[in-house]
């Protein structure tokens, strides 16, 4: 079977859970490819995939909607038809025989254009199927009567306001090209919907056919270990910190204020260019990291909250504190709190209040044993979950399934 994997590229977390379905599926004997936008589809030639290029809107709007909430700014119409365009055009030239989506809501529709199956990685919260709303009236009320039935209510509403602000266009299209509507999330998702998930983080009401969960994709890549591996002190505790490269200055400098108190900080710096920017004593910075072999030496992770280092980090029982910069992310981080698995904060706490203020939670969740031992409790759910043969067992018996209807 041929299989183009596209991804919203802007994300590491979106290529990085289509690579680890696409390396299990070529040693089951699949052809993958790989295409989208952004700073980080390269790495799926680090694993010998063949990459396409496709426009797509830009990280500075995409980073600039998703922050200001202005979500009805991202999918315009008319882009959203050049990219379409250039979609049919790549599957013309490649012949898929499945189109594997992560957040790239524009490749569901061209692919149902051009009659390819598809199959979909997501995340339950961006799904029509959550139980837990962005914003729950139980966080409002420590779970007083009433707040299940809040919870749906909030949750219809908030997919209503989704689907007529920001689907419009895509929606608008799909008349234009005869074809059926799709709900809210709907867009999100394929013919198969894998849910790269476990319901004690992430639950749901309930789940139609053709959704399922498989448990987390978190990305295990044949890097190096990290260099400042050599020079962890084995007696101090370690943080691995991955914030992405906004104020990377400003967070490296106050960073020296914890490493000043005994804690050594590892920070991951992804894809930004690291010259010109010097670490205190104590602090590590890395470009990509091994966190397999990092994270056995740490003692903490401080995230954005995304959903692929959050289950990295509790695979390791490790607590977490989370740094929102949108709702999404936000999600993740009360989900963190919630289960008394760490402390969340926002990045407008931290504009507001002063980076001390993340200082002062590392302490605490370091400080307090609780975190550590309800990290390592919850690890045991996320043990043999076998995530990406799961994906690519699903995928193989879809595709047979399709082809029995065809005949």
């Amino acid at each position: 079977m041929k299989i183009l994997a596209i991804a919203n590229a802007h994300a590491l977390a979106h290529i990085s859970r289509l690579l680890e379905v696409a390396k299990t599926l070529r040693t089951r004997g699949h052809e993958v490819a790989f295409a989208g936008h952004g700073k980080y589809l390269p790495t799926a030639g680090w694993d010998g995939f063949a990459i396409h290029e496709l426009p797509y809107i830009s990280v500075e709007r995409v980073v600039e909607a998703v922050r200001s909430q202005k979500l009805w700014t991202l999918y315009r119409e008319a882009e959203l038809e050049g990219f379409i365009d250039a979609e049919l055009a790549l599957y013309r030239s490649y012949k898929p025989d499945l189109v594997l989506l992560d957040n790239r809501p524009s490749a569901r529709t061209s692919a149902d254009i051009a009659g390819i199956p598809t199959a979909a990685v997501l995340n339950v919260h961006m799904s029509n199927y959550r139980r837990i709303p962005f914003f729950s009236y139980r966080q409002l009320t420590g779970g007083l009567p009433g707040t299940a039935l809040a919870d749906r209510l909030e949750n219809a509403i908030e997919r209503q306001v989704y689907d007529r602000l920001v689907m419009g266009g895509l929606n608008a299209i799909r008349r234009k090209r005869g074809l059926k509507r799709r709900y809210a999330y709907e867009h999100e998702e394929g013919d198969l919907s894998l849910l790269a998930d476990i319901p004690e983080f992430n639950p749901v009401n309930s789940l139609p056919a053709h959704a399922r969960y498989i448990g987390p994709l978190t990305w295990h890549n044949t890097l190096p270990p990290p260099a400042c591996l050599e020079k962890l002190d084995p007696d101090k505790p370690t943080a691995y910190f991955t914030l992405g490269s906004e104020g990377l200055d400003e967070l490296v400098a106050k960073l020296g204020l914890l490493a000043q108190q005994g804690i050594q900080i590892v920070v991951a710096a992804g894809a930004t260019n690291l010259d010109g920017v010097s670490a205190p004593e104590g602090v590590f910075l890395e470009q990509y990291i091994n966190t397999d072999a990092l994270l056995p030496h740490c003692d903490l992770v401080c995230c954005h909250g995304g959903n692929g280092t959050l289950y990295q980090a509790l695979s390791f029982g490790l607590p977490c504190v989370v740094v929102a910069t949108h709702a999404e992310q936000h999600y993740g981080g009360k989900r963190i709190q919630e289960l008394g698995l760490g402390a969340s904060l926002t990045l407008k706490q931290l504009r507001r209040d002063g980076m001390e203020k993340l200082i002062r939670s590392v302490q605490q969740v370091l400080d307090s044993p609780n975190y550590r031992d309800s990290a390592l409790a919850f690890s045991h759910n996320l043990k043999n979950k076998d995530s990406a043969q799961r994906a690519a067992a699903a995928i193989e018996m879809n595709a047979e399934s399709i082809r029995f209807l065809a005949k």
